[in-house]
């Protein structure tokens, strides 16, 4: 009996003993936090030998460096690094599919001009802090652009936004349309771009993705081959600032951009309209300051009204549109206060430049001489006397200002001024009167009577025929005198 209790006191005190160790060891455990991984220096990895590190400005740039993403052993350089590169470049390389990329600071990567045609969904949600992303130049289609590839980290409950994303760059896919909630993870974007996406037409899931993008800033729609613009898509992004449309089939301008009230830059290059005239004319964009429309193959007709509502304007480019050879001058002005004077836009540069003008009107705008710029070189002037403006003020004030724009703006008609510079026409006094051809025939018909005229009296004075006006003038006075001492004498 005793002896059990020998056995049992010995058991308890041994409990007692490994109870106190693993105690002790527990609180080894909780005291001494473990020693922090080593950080490693990126500068003198294989990473930054194989791509260009810049240390000053956070820039990473693996661009035609590689055959695919960023290998593991190279992002646990870049996670374990002493540096946090901002801005990750991995353009023009192989990539063809885009896993989820492990958490990084990385506020700027460029995945541009692969062949990525696969993208994981949540494959950015470890990049919080990513602010741009583009994904131009690959193979997405928009059955691989879901609106799940882009939701952010996972959250108690849920998936959250990516908040941070400002600008996505989708230009040069294979995209034909737009999930409607292809953006619910990303609603702050600020700048995206659709440019070269065969849409053809901007169907009903496309603008409802776009117009609920309420911060965005700048839309990038040209070479898409669409021929207008849904009339509402511009009704959720009030803050949009720059509209760029170039390249595709518009034939009138379209009716979407009365809703684009707060728009300062459009862009309309190389769309198929043909003039500006009656209802297809600018509605009142009082904010816009630039305005493009260059490379236009069928615009020939600028006329009244045309910018009128555009009364913030400062630039206007109207470029190398090869048929246009009328502006009307009343293009430009309006009765904004309702007086006796037009209103005009505070104009600063304006591009006329290879064109097909022949004149320009003088009341286009009232001071031209506030134009810092005016180019108006490359059109066929007309340089008599019905383009004075042009040649006696304009051309001076450009050669003022900006010599090299006063340069290669030549006379084509009438033809001998052909190709004289307009600078030298005015300097040296050689512009044509319009009428000078009437001119010339009249002093022609002048000359034809007068000669025989002449001639005749001369003919005339030389045969003595004035003697005998001169006698039968002298009867006259006599017989005239004689009549009168008659009559004087009766009245005696």
């Amino acid at each position: 009996m005793n002896r059990t209790k020998s056995v049992f006191l010995a058991i308890a005190i041994l409990c007692i003993v490994v109870s106190q160790v693993n105690c002790q060891s527990n609180d080894d455990t909780t005291t001494k936090p473990e020693k922090p991984k080593e950080k490693i220096s990126v500068k003198d990895s294989k990473l930054c030998s194989k791509c260009h590190c810049n240390l000053e400005t956070y820039l990473l740039d693996c661009s035609e460096k590689l055959q695919d993403l960023l290998s593991a052993e190279e992002w646990e350089v870049l996670i374990n690094g002493d540096v946090v590169f901002k801005t990750i470049n991995l353009e023009h390389n192989n990539i063809t599919s885009i896993p989820i990329l492990p958490k990084y600071d990385v506020e700027n990567l460029y995945l541009a001009n692969n062949q990525i045609d696969s993208i994981t969904e949540g494959a950015f949600q470890n990049l919080t802090e990513l602010t741009t992303l583009d994904l131009s130049h690959n193979r997405i289609t928009s059955k691989v652009l879901v609106p799940d590839v882009f939701k952010g980290p996972y959250s108690e409950h849920d998936f959250s936004a990516l908040e941070k994303l400002k600008t996505l760059n989708l230009g040069y896919n294979d995209l034909h349309t737009l999930d409607a909630d292809l953006f619910e993870h990303i609603p702050n974007i600020e700048e995206l771009v659709l440019c070269s996406n065969a849409f053809h037409v901007i169907d009903r899931l496309s603008e409802t993705a776009i117009s609920g993008l309420s911060s965005l800033k700048t839309l990038d729609v040209s070479y898409m081959e669409i021929d207008d613009l849904p009339e509402t898509i511009l009704h959720g992004p009030r803050d949009l600032e720059t509209l760029i449309a170039a390249g595709n089939l518009f034939h009138q301008l379209p009716k979407a951009l009365s809703r684009a009230t707060n728009l300062t830059s459009l862009v309309l290059n190389q769309n198929p309209i043909d003039s500006l005239i009656e209802d297809n004319v600018f509605p009142p964009l009082t904010k816009l300051t630039h305005l493009s429309m260059t490379f236009m193959t069928k615009l020939y007709k600028i006329g009244p009204g045309a910018f009128s509502e555009l009364q913030g304007l400062t630039e206007l480019i109207l470029s190398d549109n090869k048929l246009l050879n009328e502006i009307d001058e009343e293009a430009l002005s309006k009765n904004v206060t309702l007086g006796p004077y037009l209103d005009y836009p505070p104009l600063e540069k304006v591009y006329l430049n290879n064109c097909n003008l022949t004149s320009l009107p003088k009341n286009l705008l009232v001071r031209w001489d506030k134009l810092k710029a005016l180019d108006l070189r490359y059109n066929p002037w007309n340089c008599d006397d019905s383009n004075d403006y042009l040649i006696n003020v304009l051309i001076e004030q450009v050669n003022k200002t900006t010599p090299i724009l006063a340069k290669n703006v030549q006379c084509a008609t009438p033809t001998t001024l052909k190709d004289v510079e307009v600078v030298r026409v005015a300097n040296e006094h050689l512009m044509e009167s319009s009428s000078g051809s009437i001119i010339w025939v009249g002093l022609l018909v002048i000359l034809l009577i007068a000669v025989p005229t002449i001639a005749g009296a001369y003919v005339m004075k030389r045969r003595n025929c004035f003697g005998v006006f001169r006698r039968n003038d002298s009867v006259a006075r006599s017989a005239l005198y004689n009549r009168t001492s008659f009559n004087e004498d009766f009245h005696i």
